[in-house]
């Protein structure tokens, strides 16, 4: 990282502009009708293999909802608060995200302290001392987890069933009541959302465990597995450094440096609202996925050696082979048994 003065938020602030209503107002009610289209398929069509098509579209719809709602809590989406606080719990809601607990986790903790160990609690790696000392049941989930297959345990347990769901004082370090408000509004949309497949199934005379599974807890369940692959790609590589030392974090501006942006096969990322251009999205959240492409080009003109890779299977298997544990004082990542498999040069040292 060439070492150069330049403010973070004076950065990439010529991008910051929010659009138009009318722009996110129609991305909105798009992948809300795609939701509505593809809950149709599921329960109304005759055919499994046309409800299976129609669980892939609600999962889709799903993704895509959670992203508008992740810029609406970023204040990116809209340009007026009140309609980023409405339009972002609407967002949310498929995702059973409750808004501000997801405000307190994902703005405050990560991305106020990306990929410093004990602030952020997304994927942060254990010291082997570390995993030794956990019980065997924790251990056991740790290697799921990273096993390359785990991301979608990994999100449903440690994340949103911890922190994101009525998440506890013990969890989060606080108690709010609009934690509690919001908790309740997802748990008051699940229940609508149950409602309305048991009540189509009665009328149609379909299975309604069917239809809630296909409809409502397999997307549900992809969705968790989406999200935490793609958090997982974003701060776990080879290349990227964590941070025990907050001086050391701050130095190696972990904000920009340990972040990568990932390019998926077949241009999924395309469909994913511009989220995967991940490291000027950390540099400025407040820049709206309208922008961000435009915001990433600019930022890797200025800073080439970001980590930027193309997902394959041998780049993914690396990640995934080398990415166990991390040693924190000689910022290398390990396997379970110790053994260093990639060297990590932080971004300070390589200046």
């Amino acid at each position: 990282m060439q070492a150069t003065n330049w403010n973070r938020k004076a950065l990439l602030s010529a991008f910051e502009k929010s659009p138009p209503f009318v722009r996110p107002a129609l991305f909105l009610l798009f992948d809300l009708a795609l939701f509505v289209a593809g809950s149709a398929l599921v329960l109304l069509s005759a055919s499994l293999a046309l409800k299976l098509l129609g669980t892939l579209i609600v999962t889709a719809a799903i993704v895509r909802l959670f992203l508008i709602g992740h810029d609406a809590c970023h204040g990116s989406y809209f340009g007026s608060a009140r309609l980023n606080a409405i339009c972002g719990r609407i967002a949310f809601l498929p995702s059973m995200t409750a808004y501000s607990l997801w405000e307190l986790g994902h703005n405050t903790a990560h991305h106020g302290f990306n990929n410093l160990k004990g602030r952020d609690q997304v994927w942060t790696p254990y010291s082997k001392a570390e995993f030794d000392a956990l019980p065997r049941h924790r251990r056991a989930l740790e290697r799921l987890y990273r096993s390359g297959l785990g991301w979608g345990a990994y999100y449903l347990v440690e994340m949103w069933w911890k922190k994101l769901y009525f998440a506890s004082r013990r969890e989060i370090g606080s108690s709010r009541r609009k934690y509690k408000l919001d908790s309740a509004l997802v748990t008051a949309g699940a229940v609508l959302w149950v409602g309305v497949v048991v009540l189509v199934a009665r009328a149609t005379g379909q299975s309604a465990g069917l239809l809630v599974a296909l409809a409502i807890a397999v997307p549900f369940l992809l969705w968790n597995g989406v999200i935490g692959f793609v958090v997982y790609v974003h701060h776990t590589h080879p290349r990227v450094a964590w941070y025990a030392n907050r001086h050391e974090w701050q130095r190696n501006r972990a904000y920009l440096t340990s972040t990568a942006r990932v390019r998926l096969p077949l241009g999924i990322d395309r469909l994913m609202h511009s989220i995967m251009e991940h490291s000027a999205h950390h540099l400025n959240p407040r820049i709206s996925m309208f922008t961000l492409q435009a915001a990433q080009r600019a930022l890797q003109e200025r800073f080439p050696d970001l980590c930027d890779y193309r997902l394959d299977w041998s780049t993914y298997m690396t990640n995934v082979r080398s990415c166990k544990l991390y040693d924190y004082v000689n910022h290398a990542w390990l396997d379970f048994r110790g053994e260093v498999t990639a060297r990590v040069t932080p971004a300070a040292a390589r200046a």
